[in-house]
């Protein structure tokens, strides 16, 4: 299975890839934390989930719903998101060049009510409630969009 975010099929706007990569105390994200198998995301909380250009802090798409991801699955490596992009919305199709060009990775989405982290750093709850699209991921592992 490929590692990275990319399109899987340029016709409908269907993009997949690692939306969280696992870690341990010597694989940390640029915010010092990590995931684990055993990390509570919620997988079983929501069906669907929007996914979001930069979390929503880009000033010009705000938090416009670009797409959905419609499929969460886990293996060795992480969380492997599938979605679906919304090829009507303005951006897309310009989202899905960055894509191509590998300038953009997954990063999930959490309520801070709802985070739980150690002190070591480890997450242990983190329901995901959305995937973004972003140019600065914290966790740059694995989860580019190529």
């Amino acid at each position: 299975m490929p590692t990275s975010l990319k399109t899987l099929d340029p016709t409908t706007g269907r993009i997949g890839g690692y939306l969280i990569a696992w870690g341990n105390p010597h694989q940390r994200d640029l915010q010092g934390e990590y995931f684990t198998p055993q990390t509570d995301l919620g997988l079983e909380w929501y069906a669907q989930r929007p996914v979001l250009y930069h979390h929503g802090l880009d000033g010009a798409l705000k938090a416009a719903v670009i797409g959905v991801i419609d499929h969460l699955h886990t293996d060795e490596q992480g969380v492997w998101a599938e979605a679906q992009l919304d090829l009507r919305q303005q951006y897309a199709r310009t989202i899905q060049q960055l894509i191509d060009r590998g300038t953009l990775g997954w990063s999930s989405g959490s309520l801070p009510h709802l985070v739980q982290v150690a002190d070591d750093g480890r997450i242990q709850r983190w329901p995901i409630v959305e995937g973004s699209l972003t140019p600065t991921p914290a966790e740059p592992r694995r989860t580019e969009v190529r």
